[in-house]
């Protein structure tokens, strides 16, 4: 069998994350949880591979626009069923937790509608329009030019991790979290030729990436029940924000072993 060009990979995989919108969008509507965090997936991962070609700025605008409205949904799932998988562990607190996560249901209800208003809208058609057109009309990019692009991605990566502090802030964190995610998505597609290193380095970036997306959501956890809490639930959000710190610092405790590993996965990358 024939191997596809760089340029048909590229096509092929940009193809497949619309194909995915298609598949998940029912279950979207539908209120299902990971049908969310698939057609969330798909956007992602297209915008990332979008990064290397040229002339579709149009398109990234629109999925970020996408992407701005399937976020908030998908943070708010993410923490109810957290917050839910302990709540009964709280004692005479339970309530109080109880209240907390019923608040964040009334604002993931919000959030629901305001993305459904959007996928019924003629924004959102022209969005999927826009992006068969455009991967018809991509520009060649040889097999060099993905290697590259991993690894000026993974120099990125590590650039922005020599500059940071000894404890890092949890901001900067979670810009080296995008920044990992970006790596793994550029090395997973040059491992379409590019063997098992490249393979390995989209491991590794991963496996940082989901480090650094549970110290986030932590963070988030931790914000968001401090917003949401009254004076009927205080106690509950100190027990929950006790234990978010605690997340946080298990993940920041895990970050060097990932960092080598990392490492070790781009030596072998030009």
């Amino acid at each position: 069998m024939a191997v596809a060009e760089p340029l048909d990979q590229l096509q092929e995989m940009l193809a497949k994350q619309l194909a995915e919108l298609a598949a998940h969008e029912p279950g979207v509507r539908a209120g299902d949880v990971e049908s969310l965090h698939d057609f969330r997936v798909a956007t992602r991962r297209a915008r990332a591979l979008l990064r290397p070609s040229t002339g579709m700025d149009d398109l990234q605008r629109e999925l970020r626009w996408l992407a701005g409205l399937l976020g908030p949904v998908r943070d708010l799932d993410v923490l109810i069923e957290h917050l839910g998988s302990f709540t009964g562990e709280l004692g005479d607190d339970a309530g109080g937790a109880q209240a907390i996560v019923a608040a964040l249901e009334a604002s993931r209800a919000a959030a629901r509608g305001e993305l459904l208003a959007a996928l019924d809208g003629e924004r959102y058609a022209a969005l999927l329009e826009r992006f068969r057109s455009e991967i018809a009309r991509l520009e060649p990019a040889d097999q060099d030019r993905l290697e590259s692009l991993a690894a000026r991605e993974l120099r990125r990566l590590q650039r922005a991790r020599a500059e940071l502090a000894p404890d890092p802030s949890d901001a900067e964190l979670h810009r080296m979290r995008i920044k990992a995610k970006r790596t793994r998505y550029a090395a997973e597609l040059a491992a379409r030729e590019g063997g098992k290193r490249l393979a390995k380095l989209g491991e590794a970036a991963k496996a940082l990436q989901d480090t650094l997306g549970l110290h986030q959501d932590a963070c988030v956890a931790e914000a968001r029940v401090r917003e949401t809490a009254d004076s009927s639930s205080l106690l509950a959000a100190g027990r929950i924000v006790e234990r978010e710190e605690q997340r946080r610092l298990e993940m920041r405790a895990a970050l060097p072993k990932l960092w080598k590993k990392l490492d070790r996965a781009g030596e072998k990358v030009s």
